[in-house]
């Protein structure tokens, strides 16, 4: 075998040496360094909470159920027009003309001071309604903003408080029964069961945004929300800076 033919055949071989060392370098790259941790595309918003710290809402609230609790007690004098002509027509003949002349009057009042009563009660449900759908939709945007901010693609409503372990005093021993039962079902319909360290809590760095937006709805001292406040978790991002501003859609 000439000299010629030995080279070629040396340099094919360390061409072969070279690219088969390239390959092993590269699987053992990529078995020793894990790949890089994928930011949280869900985070949480405890919207009870945000709910309960509002305190615009119970001013709000309080007004609404003024207004109409008023409305309604003017009602009752018509009421108490209905009840004198009941007590009327003990006085006269059932088959007088009288009687039913008193008797139908009697009957056409109760009829439009209940149609008056029931529709009262719908426009301050509809009040309400649309009190707790504004106080909602104002969370729904705010938690877009900071969601946004890290990354998120989705933002789901959960209960961030703890299980109790305390039963509070009844005063009828039944009442317990029902108490274990509605206490049951609200840990059963939990939406989040658990959350891994990669899901954010935003619960905080949303009612701090909408604080900001409208100090009027920070509860003061003297109206602190019964519910405990709970330790929000410390995943990535729950203590980091929140975008400078916010806008609502």
């Amino acid at each position: 075998m000439t000299k010629s033919k030995w080279m070629v055949i040396c340099a094919a071989l360390a061409c072969g040496l070279v690219l088969a060392l390239s390959v092993v370098a590269q699987q053992g790259t990529a078995t020793t360094n894990p790949p890089a941790a994928v930011r949280s595309a869900v985070g949480l918003v405890d919207v009870g909470h945000i709910i309960d710290q509002n305190a615009t809402i119970d001013k709000q609230l309080a007004a609404i159920n003024e207004k109409y609790s008023k409305l309604l007690q003017d009602t009752m004098n018509d009421r108490q027009e209905i009840t004198k002509m009941r007590d009327l027509l003990n006085n006269y003949d059932k088959n007088s003309d009288i009687y039913r002349e008193t008797e139908q009057k009697m009957l056409s009042q109760r009829g439009e001071l209940e149609s008056k009563q029931l529709m009262l009660i719908k426009q301050a449900t509809e009040e309400r309604l649309k009190l707790f759908n504004s106080v909602y939709t104002t969370i729904m945007n705010q938690a877009e903003v900071v969601g946004a901010h890290f990354g998120m693609s989705i933002v789901m409503n959960y209960n961030r408080s703890k299980l109790i372990e305390e039963v509070p005093l009844l005063t009828n021993p039944q009442q317990y029964e029902a108490f274990f039962a509605n206490y049951a079902q609200a840990v059963a319909m939990r939406p989040i069961v658990w959350a891994n360290g990669k899901t954010v809590d935003l619960t905080s760095l949303v009612l701090n945004q909408i604080q900001k937006a409208d100090p009027s709805s920070i509860r003061t001292p003297n109206t602190t929300v019964k519910a405990q406040p709970a330790a929000t978790n410390s995943a990535v991002g729950t203590k980091a800076a929140v975008p400078a501003t916010t806008t609502n859609r």
